[in-house]
This record gives C-alpha cells, structure tokens and sequence, in this order.
C-alpha cells in the first residue's frame, strides 16, 4: 500500500484523482482559511490563487474559489502566476495569504498545493502543524 502523502513545508503533493482528490483540496483549502483567519484576526480575509500550467491547475483551482466563496473569504484569481510573483503580490498588496497550485518539477500526472502566510512566505513547520490540525478536525 503505497504511503498517503501529507502536507508539509514543500507543500501537499499528490496524482490527481488519486493521492490528491477534490475533497483533500476542499478539507486543505477550508483548513487554510481557518489558520490565516486565525492569524490574521480577520474574519473575511483576502487569499490569492496562483497556479503553474498543469492540465489539472484549472479544475484545482475552480474547487479552491468555489470553497472560499462558500467560506466568505475575497479570493484574488491570479490564474497562472511564477510562485515568486505570488510571494510578491502578497507582501506588496498585504493579502493574508495564498494558495499556489503547482507540484514543482514532479511529473505531470502529479499536482499540489503550496500555502503561502501573510508575510509572503511559504507557511513554516510551526504553521504547518496548526494548518493540519485543522484539516484534521475543523
């Protein structure tokens, strides 16, 4: 049996439709929010979307605005941004955060999920570990 893979500092890396599947986007995506509501002591915070050009990016992506409407939080759709852009763009529009859907240089088969804090950062182990207790009880 092949090991359940989980988030960490690179990310959460997954095969679309197998180790990464609609609903780990939904509990992830509805994780962060609880976390950057928490840090950033906003209620509606603001999140920027930012993908790479994986076939899959774009149905990722219509999951994570879906959930975050429901969750009343202002999405910014980047669409298709380098990851050091959406690091930038948050730090100079001082967003609460931000989600990136990439799997890096893994194969094509693969996606991912890459959390990026308020200070336009990726999320650190400490961060990390808030973020997966929520997604293990929200």
């Amino acid at each position: 049996m092949p090991i359940k893979p989980e988030l960490n500092v690179s990310g959460y890396r997954g095969i679309w439709g197998e180790t990464l599947t609609n609903e780990i986007v939904l509990k992830y995506t509805h994780a962060f929010v609880l976390f950057t509501k928490e840090e950033s002591k906003k209620e509606n915070p603001t999140i920027l979307i930012g993908r790479d050009g994986r076939e899959s990016g774009l149905e990722i992506k219509k999951i994570i605005l879906k959930e975050l409407k429901k969750l009343e939080v202002e999405a910014i759709d980047g669409d298709v941004l380098p990851t050091p852009t959406v690091l930038f763009s948050v730090r100079k529009h001082n967003y609460d955060g931000a989600i990136i859907i990439t799997a890096s240089h893994n194969p094509i088969e693969y996606n991912g999920l890459k959390f990026v804090n308020k200070e336009g950062l990726f999320t650190m182990e400490k961060e990390i570990e808030k973020i997966n207790r929520y997604y293990e009880h929200p």
